[in-house]
């Protein structure tokens, strides 16, 4: 059975930096992102979703991430007004895990890591 997602297709997965597919995805997690998507009421650009623990490995990180199960996403921010859209749609949409970078926010719902907090990658 395929993942769906309202706002999101599986083109907009194969873009992401390294290329996945919206089934790497988790569902719940899908979800979330629709439901922050519909509040924000602007356009999400994702730049990555999920990562093999290879490839994350292969970039000096643990490889036990949010990304790796399928459980996070980067998306693209260009200005401050979307980007506060983005922030908002996210924690309304019960995303309690996300860096902020100049230039995206990365977001998460992984239950087995830390609850509720919010940092900026440097």
């Amino acid at each position: 059975m395929s993942n769906t997602a309202r706002y999101f297709k599986d083109a907009e997965f194969k873009r992401c930096v390294p290329s996945c597919s919206i089934d790497d995805m988790q569902q719940h997690t899908l979800n979330r992102l629709d439901t922050a998507r519909f509040i924000a009421g602007v356009p999400f650009v994702l730049t990555s979703a999920f990562r093999s623990k290879a490839w994350e490995k292969a970039k000096g990180r643990t490889g036990d991430g949010a990304h790796t199960t399928g459980e996070a996403v980067d998306i693209r921010t260009l200005d401050l007004a979307s980007r506060y859209k983005i922030l908002f749609g996210l924690i309304k949409a019960g995303f309690n895990r996300i860096g902020i970078a100049d230039g995206y926010i990365h977001a998460d719902d992984c239950p087995r890591k830390t609850k509720e907090v919010v940092w900026l990658y440097k």
